[in-house]
């Protein structure tokens, strides 16, 4: 290694908001050397526009990670949708109507704040752990030395340092390339980016407006003739965000599209509403395109994530959505990994669990935007009179749960040991599953009773929760399935994990006792909650009967394997977590 070469656990490049929030975890997690490099000065990514929503299953993570209060201080939090067809008039059940059944969750709602402010939120949290973005950076080349041992300083790195001219040699145990569409890093590696890049385009432009439309602080469609399925989003700050397709007809009528016709192309984009902008923030032409990277991991030191590694259109507003669900599902894996706690092997559950979940968008996008411009998807098989704008209806409602991400899920692969389906629950009528979210339940605190939630009690601090549900009063308590630090807290498989950090217990009551111990007739597992008032909702939301039961949450708040209450539960336990750690 030359003697000048600075050495970093993590390099990462980009300071998007993956980039950010990869940053973030590691630096919060602790123990782990994190840079984070931008080749864009700041004032060149100060644009007011980019990604806008946070759909409720990434503002349940960013709440685990202690950033949801901030963003819902800024925020616009959107509850209201609706549906225009080109004579103005609602129509129930298209468009964006999905937003209307994001359920199950305390962010039941859009948060919508551009990406300006986000970022600059996201900034400041990775500061507080003595990170900063370094800008204009840029990665100049990179490489891995193949004599340099699986845990050492692997990826040679050099970095120019646009501010003096100055290049800087690097050394680095894992690159993550989150330097979006055009990733420096996956053009570095020959990663190749399979799909196709279509010729539509659309508009988008934010400002502030005047209206007569009657419901503008929603997320509405305007089924428009002529500029497609048109997009209308109430921004932060009274802001209006408004999208249309950029047909060849809208091109043709202009010598230069710019600022001037964008925004006469959206006036007449959303008749036969009337607007006025008194302000243009920002605005912008884009292609639509679908692309995976063919590999999200290489060499077991190389990662893509966001952008870098999936593209695809604005149509369901799943771009940012996706890369934070990559950075918070790498981030936990690759601080265990550094910090020499779990098995490198874990970090190959990156591709596994993303890759299912990102081509499964990808398909729902390539037929979204198609939608978008008033064509029938490719393939159709229907009435090739079909009504465009009621098929997209439809298809944005089959996909509603995965739009909101809760119902994204990871598959059980065998050679996945996050994700396990034990065999003593064969005979339960499981709600949930291995490899699912785990709800976020309504919990009371033991003595004043004041309520909480789950998701609130159990921050990703890159540890694995174990849940006890605790057996019913119906139950004696002095039998030999009740759980107890005999079996379970004195295990030489968890106790050191506990110690370490890695894992905690806590216990869930089904109702309510002047403490726990009244209960249990011995101190709980870690900290004990009751359910909601006493009427059994988290149980039966997770599927826990009367006899009580054990859910394991992973760090990032995915469900890794659930098991009846009993003595028998210990060595399933065991063997889940001697699978992943060292």
């Amino acid at each position: 290694m030359p003697e000048s070469a600075a050495c970093v656990d993590v390099l990462i490049v980009g300071a998007g908001p993956v980039g950010l929030i990869t940053a973030f975890q590691l630096a919060k997690f602790g123990g782990v050397s994190v840079r984070i490099v931008e080749k864009q000065a700041k004032s060149m990514q100060d644009a007011y526009g980019r990604a806008i929503t946070l759909f409720p299953r990434t503002s349940e993570m960013l709440d685990q990670l202690g950033l949801a209060d901030e963003l819902l201080q800024n925020c616009f939090a959107c509850r209201d949708t609706v549906t225009y067809n080109a004579h103005g008039q609602e129509v129930p059940g298209r468009g964006w109507s999905f937003m209307n059944h994001m359920t199950d969750t305390t962010f039941d709602f859009a948060l919508v704040l551009r990406q300006k402010f986000q970022e600059e939120i996201f900034r400041n949290a990775m500061k507080k752990h003595n990170v900063q973005v370094e800008a204009p950076v840029e990665l100049t080349s990179a490489g891995v030395d193949p004599d340099t041992p699986p845990t050492g300083y692997r990826v040679r790195a050099v970095l120019l340092d646009h501010r003096n001219g100055h290049h800087e040699q690097v050394r680095c145990k894992y690159l993550v390339g989150c330097d979006g569409g055009r990733s420096s890093v996956r053009s570095m590696f020959d990663i190749p980016f399979e799909g196709s890049k279509t010729e539509d385009k659309w508009v988008r432009i934010d400002g502030q407006i005047t209206t007569n439309l009657p419901k503008p602080r929603s997320y509405c469609s305007i089924e428009s003739p002529t500029h497609g399925n048109v997009l209308w989003a109430a921004l932060d700050h009274g802001a209006t965000r408004i999208g249309y397709a950029f047909t060849d007809d809208r091109a043709n009528a202009y010598p230069k599209f710019d600022e001037a016709a964008a925004v006469k192309e959206a006036i007449a984009a959303v008749k036969p509403f009337h607007i006025e902008f008194d302000r243009v923030d920002w605005w912008t032409i884009y292609t639509v395109g679908q692309r995976i990277a063919k590999t999200f991991f290489l060499d077991g030191c190389i990662f893509l994530a966001g952008d870098a590694c999936h593209t695809h259109s604005s149509g369901a507003a799943q771009g940012m959505n996706t890369g934070i669900h990559d950075a918070v599902n790498l981030a936990w894996k690759m601080s265990l990994v550094l910090r020499g706690l779990a098995k490198p092997s874990l970090l190959e559950t990156y591709q596994a669990e993303r890759l299912p979940n990102v081509q499964r968008l990808i398909q729902y996008d390539k037929d979204i935007s198609r939608l978008m411009t008033n064509r029938l998807p490719e393939g159709w098989q229907g009435d090739s009179d079909a009504d465009v704008n009621e098929i997209l209806g439809k298809l944005m409602e089959e996909a509603g749960s995965f739009s909101s991400g809760l119902g994204i899920f990871y598959d059980i692969q065998g050679d996945n040991p996050l994700n396990v389906k034990s065999p003593l629950t064969s005979s339960w009528k499981l709600l949930v599953n291995p490899g699912m979210r785990g709800p976020d339940i309504k919990l009371y605190r033991p003595g004043t009773f004041e309520p909480t939630r789950l998701i609130r009690e159990l921050p990703n601090e890159a540890s694995f929760s174990v849940l006890i549900f605790a057996a019913s009063s119906s139950t004696t308590y002095n039998e030999p399935a009740v759980p107890g630090p005999v079996y379970l807290q004195d295990s030489p498989v968890l106790q050191p994990l506990v110690a370490q950090g890695c894992l905690r217990f806590i216990t869930i009551l089904p109702e309510r006792a002047p403490s726990p111990y009244e209960l249990l007739g011995t101190n709980p597992l870690g900290r004990a909650y009751y359910d909601a008032k006493g009427d059994n909702e988290a149980y039966r939301r997770y599927g826990i009967g009367p006899s009580g039961g054990i859910v394991v949450l992973r760090p990032d708040g995915w469900i890794g394997t659930l098991l009846p209450l009993g003595k028998e539960a210990l060595s399933e336990l065991e063997g889940y977590f001697s699978r992943i750690f060292l």
